[in-house]
């Protein structure tokens, strides 16, 4: 399963790269509060996202063959998954607030 998540998360890390969404919109990309607030917000946070997509992507696939030599259960995987995700989402939102102000302007 971590297979097809880590070659699912690279691919979906280069359509961000290719084509990121131009616009502010509640359906599709990295949404978060910061991320949302104008429109540099958003392009800084697909940006960021979509390289973390592509680690997160390289990490999955020989995690499995490791976890799988460990004769690790579905369950762990699983938690692993969430713990990276969440570890992602922590890491662009400090990259947010390194970058920008709470209010979306960007710091001097």
């Amino acid at each position: 399963m971590m297979i097809i998540l880590g070659i699912t998360c690279i691919i979906i890390g280069f359509i961000f790269k290719a084509f990121p969404p131009k616009k502010i919109n509640s359906i599709f990309g990295y949404r978060t509060i910061l991320a949302m607030k104008n429109q540099d917000t958003w392009n800084e946070a697909h940006k960021y996202s979509a390289n973390i997509f592509i680690i997160l992507g390289f990490i999955f696939v020989p995690l499995q063959f490791v976890l799988s030599q460990l004769n690790l259960g579905y369950g762990y995987e699983k938690i692993v998954i969430s713990i990276c995700f969440v570890i992602m989402i922590i890491l662009n939102e400090m990259h947010l607030k390194k970058i920008f102000n709470n209010d979306g302007s960007r710091k001097l």
